[in-house]
């Protein structure tokens, strides 16, 4: 924003009053998106920390507000920190919370994960190395915020997306580490209907009968002694004859 604003020949009290103000409209986003950092690392190992969260995120955004206090106190209110440079402080603090918060979302994973399985073990913790990365890629593009506006634009996009790749690798792993849906109370009568009114194949039955299971797709591949790809193509169709896109609405047709 400092380089675009100084591309429109903007004074430069206005540029430091929308620098300053900038990155507090990012606090609360920030907020909930740690929150859920949190959250998902405990998904991700299968465990259920109950109140535990709560006191984690009072513990670390406390200890913050009193580091910040002691530094303004500390500094002076007239010190560069909180004065000329008032708006890299404040993005300084916010990296400082998201490595805290990311340093304990890599612990509680690195840690929990090795009770499981190799494959889930070792796909969760590349997920991790990769989110990792991500905040390297933030913090090295945050660190080339003086560049001319022609490599400024490349820059951003590699911001935004850094955390993109992480989540499209979890994406084609969802297999290996969520568990699906299944149907609670599956309604014979439901399917039958389901069957009949789109015209559904002896096989494409098969693959409905342990989708409701629960099962992964390639539980289903071993199950029924097919390859892993000819199950994703049977549920790919199965999808499109009936109008829908997700697992989860084929189960809520089926359940009484």
């Amino acid at each position: 924003m400092n380089s675009l604003l100084a591309a429109t020949e903007t004074d430069i009290e206005t540029i430091k009053t929308v620098a300053n103000f900038l990155p507090v409209l990012g606090v609360p986003f920030l907020i909930i998106s740690w929150i859920m950092l949190t959250k998902m690392a405990y998904a991700l190992v299968q465990i259920n920390p109950k109140r535990n969260l709560i006191h984690i995120h009072i513990l670390i955004l406390t200890l913050i507000s009193i580091l910040v206090l002691g530094l303004f106190i500390i500094l002076k209110e007239d010190h560069w920190l909180f004065k000329e440079h008032l708006a890299y402080t404040e993005v300084g603090i916010l990296i400082l919370v998201e490595f805290i918060y990311m340093s304990l979302f890599a612990a509680v994973v690195l840690f929990e994960s090795k009770k499981y399985k190799n494959t889930y073990k070792n796909t969760i913790q590349q997920f991790v190395l990769l989110m990792l990365l991500g905040l390297f890629i933030r913090v090295l593009v945050l660190s080339l915020h003086e560049a001319n506006l022609f490599l400024l634009a490349p820059l951003l996009v590699f911001y935004f997306l850094s955390n993109f790749v992480p989540l499209f690798y979890l994406r084609l792993k969802s297999d290996l580490i969520f568990t699906p849906v299944s149907a609670a109370q599956p309604s014979e009568e439901k399917k039958s209907v389901l069957f009949s009114k789109y015209k559904i194949t002896k096989r494409e039955k098969e693959i409905i009968e342990k989708i409701c299971q629960g099962k992964t797709n390639q539980q289903i591949a071993d199950e029924l002694f097919i390859g892993l790809q000819t199950v994703k193509d049977h549920t790919h169709r199965i999808y499109s004859k009936i109008g829908i896109n997700s697992r989860l609405k084929l189960v809520q047709m089926i359940n009484s």
